[in-house]
């Protein structure tokens, strides 16, 4: 005799896989328990306070769990909704591989004794508890001054370091003082769900030559390379572009990249563009490529130009908050994380209906999106949020970067008030 179950199982359809709820399911494994002991002429019992009862809930836990297992393993079929390893599996067959967490840096100026030499590795600390290592020797000269970049020690978005804000951490012989005139360049944190997602579905243009998209996605696929913009002037006469009105001569490009090697980027630049095509000229690098198909030395030479690392053009915040009894002692370092958290890497709810992008070169940033990842934060509510260019905005609630702009925003570009309602 076949066996039967009044348990409802998933079933294929063509819209795709269907699960039954639990209290469906916990019905269903009460309803053979009670049959079971029917055949034997017996009543049972359904109470879930039973032990019967607790054999059940267990038992349909159990089923849900795996049917909510069987979803997701579905779901991660999809590019659109995949994650994780399937993801980067996903990923592979596109010959992409997930962008990697990147470190912050900050630029010290050194004081100490002279002729002495700083070793690479020599530490020093912020105020937000971050080590930061330097990256190169540096000896000081006739003033006994000197000056060299620091990387913090652990990778993302979040160490951070502001002005004067480094303090020598491990004392080296020779080594007097340090100070920073620039706040830190933010890390990067792994590339999301979203953000790899998105450059999977541009990738599909990397077998094209000549278009914008073609050379972004080339450009995208660069180890390192955690942001790029391309505007094409097709046009007979120069234009200005963007925001910021950057200007682009005739039948040019002109293109701005964050992170990654100058000479890989070229590489696939030069990869991808057409005979004639021209670049934009103002604040880029050059990068002399070399064509070696089909010629013997000396190999004709092309200079290819392009904005790398950019200045960050620096976005700050104000986020009022209702002060209520249940705000957390915390509120301020735990809104200052949110925020820094969603600007520099995106943001997607839990039951993934609100999906924010981070903010971008040549993106917008509308501050009102940023309730979602604070209305997230346990205890806290959000009564206003303004956004601006300088510190502690009282107004602004949109900003437009341009072509030539990276922005960044750090916890300490972040200033958090409680306020009565």
């Amino acid at each position: 005799m076949p066996a039967t179950t009044s348990v409802p199982l998933p079933q294929f359809t063509p819209t795709g896989l269907v699960t039954a709820s639990e209290q469906a399911i916990l019905q269903g494994v009460l309803a053979d328990y009670v049959a079971a002991f029917a055949a034997t002429g017996k009543t049972l019992n359904t109470e879930l306070t039973t032990p019967q009862g607790q054999l059940a809930s267990s038992q349909a836990y159990m089923v849900a769990a795996f049917q909510a297992m069987l979803a997701q393993l579905i779901a991660n079929v999809d590019p659109l909704t995949s994650s994780g390893s399937f993801q980067d599996a996903l990923g592979r067959i596109y010959f992409l591989t997930r962008q990697q967490a990147t470190y912050a840096y900050v630029v010290g100026t050194l004081g100490g004794i002279v002729g002495a030499v700083l070793p690479q590795g020599s530490q020093v600390r912020s105020s937000d508890g971050t080590i930061w290592a330097s990256v190169a020797p540096v000896t000081f000269d006739v003033t006994g001054a000197g000056e060299v970049a620091f990387q913090a020690t652990t990778p993302g978005a979040l160490p951070v370091a502001g002005v004067g804000d480094l303090r020598i951490y491990q004392q080296v012989p020779g080594w007097e003082s340090v100070t920073n005139s620039a706040p830190s360049v933010p890390g990067r944190d792994v590339e999301g769900r979203a953000d790899f997602e998105t450059r999977r579905a541009d990738s599909v243009q990397i077998g094209g030559k000549g278009t914008p998209q073609a050379i972004r996605a080339a450009i995208a696929n660069v180890t390192g390379v955690s942001d790029v913009y391309i505007y094409n002037n097709g046009s007979d006469v120069a234009i200005a572009a963007g925001s910021t009105a950057y200007p682009i001569p005739a039948h040019s490009i002109a293109i701005n990249v964050t992170g990654g090697d100058q000479e890989a980027i070229a590489q696939a630049i030069w990869s991808k563009i057409d005979c004639g095509c021209g670049f934009s000229l103002q604040d880029t690098v050059t990068v002399i490529v070399e064509d070696t198909e089909g010629y013997s030395e000396p190999f004709p030479a092309y200079p290819i130009r392009f904005m790398h690392d950019q200045p960050p053009t620096q976005v700050y915040f104000t986020v009022n908050v209702a002060d209520l009894p249940s705000l957390p002692a915390n509120y301020i370092s735990l809104v200052q994380q949110a925020v820094a958290a969603a600007f520099a890497s995106g943001y997607t709810s839990p039951d993934g209906t609100i999906n924010i992008g981070r903010a971008r070169i040549g993106g917008q940033v509308i501050a009102a999106t940023y309730a979602a990842p604070l209305l997230a934060v346990e205890n806290v509510t959000p009564v206003s949020i303004f956004i601006g260019t300088a510190p502690a905005p009282a107004s602004g609630t949109a900003l437009t970067f341009g072509i030539d702009q990276q922005p960044v925003c750090v916890v300490l570009n972040i200033t958090v008030n409680r306020v009565a309602v």
